[in-house]
């Protein structure tokens, strides 16, 4: 029994020692066996600073928390050691933007280190001086703010921290014009928007309007803007002696931008009978008004108009709303803004359906812009828009006959533009219905004839042997515009163009020179140009259908 006894305490001793030597070769063995040093969950959690109201998080879109109170925070479910997290805000606080930080990742480790800032959401206010009807604001083409009294006034709907906002005229006050200051930008803070009112007088047209000779003019000889093409002086003050030598003393430039401003200093020094209508750039599709490029071409078209003298007006934006890529309310901004900057006479120039109200049905009424600027400057070609008149005219013999018929029912064409645009009606910034043209002056903007054939695709161009896209025809063209005086007639017209530009591929070919300075026939019988044709006729060899 005794030795029994003992043999079983050693085997009872001996089993002992094998579970410790067990248990420190398991340990032993590292942290990939049943047994780790690191914890099979992970909480997820940060601060909240500045908090003055309800903020609603979730994690990895779900286990949402409410917060309402500034400190630390823990979401309710944990997460597997070394699983991802992504924290978001599900609802602002009432008034304020929160931004967080650190607020995804993947951790081995309680997060502790997600903040979130809160900070009092930007308000956008405006301050109106000198207002003596109902304005009517709208900040990004929405929020509307009616305004009857001069004062600070806040719009309804805050932005978003570092969001756009940009203030615009919707409705003129009776007699008045409201031009925005400052109207546009991010909001890093609350913003208070000037806006200033004063009664609306129309500015004196230049005289050159009435009795000038005018043209538009590009420098670009080669690959133009898409290409970076900057025109050497040489050349600029070549085209510019050339156009003043043929007559022409109006010229219509298109952007503000550093060509043009040399194209103007040259002509100060080197040509100074020479005097312009500047023009301003604008790019399209921003609903809020706010663009880079837009803010850059105004800001130089501003200094331009303020710096040279040559600059008798002023045009914002070209074809800005037939092209239907800029909202109605943003060009009507930008023309308030520069004419508020400036001292010549403001215009912006568009087709000539813009201007008679056929792009109403896409909310493009000229009524707001009508009652901003001076003079209208409207666009038409009776070239390029056969689909509105007889252009074919086979009622007429081919021939001679025919080629006259054509040519009378185009320029026929261009006085029923001009014409449908005189008798728009309109209320005035005053309050007073009445036609374009009994209360603006018009001019034309841009109108001419192709003197070569460019685009076969169309059908006019098709013609051949003779041509209709043909130095006799835009000759004719020329001439026929020459006659267009007296009672309805535009105060005068910008001959598009001065000189071909090879960079437009199928628009070229409209120049009075081409691309090497040659002159064409449409020069001849002007002062230093060629001599015209022997020919009996005058237009001898213009193309027709046939």
């Amino acid at each position: 029994m005794n030795i029994d006894r003992k043999l079983s305490s050693a085997q009872a001793w001996a089993r002992r020692l094998w579970a410790v030597a067990a248990c420190v070769a398991l340990a032993a063995c590292g942290q990939n066996q049943n047994w780790s040093a690191n914890p099979t969950s992970i909480t997820i959690g940060g601060t909240v600073s500045g908090l003055n109201g309800t903020l609603a998080l979730s994690n990895n879109t779900g286990d949402p928390l409410s917060i309402k109170a500034n400190g630390p925070f823990v979401f309710a479910l944990s997460l597997a050691s070394g699983a991802s997290y992504s924290v978001v805000i599900t609802a602002q606080p009432a008034g304020q933007t929160c931004t967080a930080q650190n607020a995804s990742g993947k951790s081995t480790s309680n997060v502790t280190n997600i903040a979130f800032a809160c900070v009092a959401t930007p308000t956008i206010s405006v301050q109106v001086a000198t207002l003596t009807g109902t304005l009517i604001l709208q900040n990004n083409g929405k929020d509307n703010l009616t305004v009857t009294t001069s004062g600070t006034y806040p719009f309804a709907t805050p932005v978003a921290l570092g969001g756009a906002y940009a203030v615009s005229v919707l409705t003129q006050p009776s007699g008045q014009i409201c031009s925005v200051t400052n109207g546009s930008g991010k909001a890093s803070a609350s913003v208070i928007v000037v806006v200033s009112c004063q009664n609306f007088s129309l500015r004196p047209m230049p005289a050159i309007y009435s009795s000038g000779k005018a043209v538009s003019y590009s420098p670009y000889r080669a690959g133009g803007p898409p290409a970076g093409e900057v025109p050497i002086d040489a050349n600029i003050i070549q085209d510019l002696k050339l156009l003043e030598a043929a007559g022409f003393n109006l010229i219509r430039l298109f952007g503000a931008d550093n060509v043009s401003t040399n194209v103007l200093k040259l002509a100060s020094t080197n040509t100074p009978s020479l005097k312009f209508q500047a023009g301003i750039f604008l790019q399209g599709a921003q609903s809020t008004c706010v663009d880079s490029v837009n803010a850059a071409q105004i800001a130089t078209g501003i200094m331009l108009a303020n710096t040279y003298s040559n600059v008798v007006t002023v045009s914002v934006g070209n074809e800005t709303s037939f092209a239907n890529n800029l909202p109605i309310t943003c060009l009507v901004s930008y023309v308030q803004q520069v004419r508020s900057a400036v001292t010549q006479p403001v215009t912006a120039d568009d087709d000539y359906t813009f201007y008679a109200g056929f792009d109403a049905g896409r909310n493009y009424a000229p009524d707001t812009v009508l009652q901003t600027i001076d003079f209208v400057s409207i666009h038409f070609y009776p070239f390029s828009n056969i689909g509105l008149w007889d252009w074919k005219q086979t009622g007429i013999a081919a021939g001679p006959a025919r080629a006259t018929a054509m040519m009378n029912a185009g320029f026929a064409q261009a006085q029923d533009s001009y014409a449908k645009v005189a008798g728009y009606s309109f209320k005035t910034a005053a309050g007073v219905t009445t036609t374009i043209g009994a209360a603006l002056p018009i001019s034309v903007g841009e109108t001419g004839w192709k003197a070569t054939p460019t685009n076969t695709s169309v059908a006019i161009e098709q013609v051949t042997s003779p041509a209709i896209a043909n130095p006799v025809n835009a000759k004719w063209y020329y001439d026929l515009l020459g006659t267009w005086t007296g009672a309805g007639a535009p105060l005068n017209v910008f001959y598009f163009e001065a000189f071909d530009e090879p960079w437009k591929g199928l628009d070229d070919g409209w120049g009075l020179w081409d691309t090497s300075r040659g002159a064409r026939y449409a020069l001849c019988g002007l002062p230093g140009q060629t001599a015209c044709n022997a020919a009996p006729n005058l237009y001898s060899g213009a193309g027709y259908f046939h």
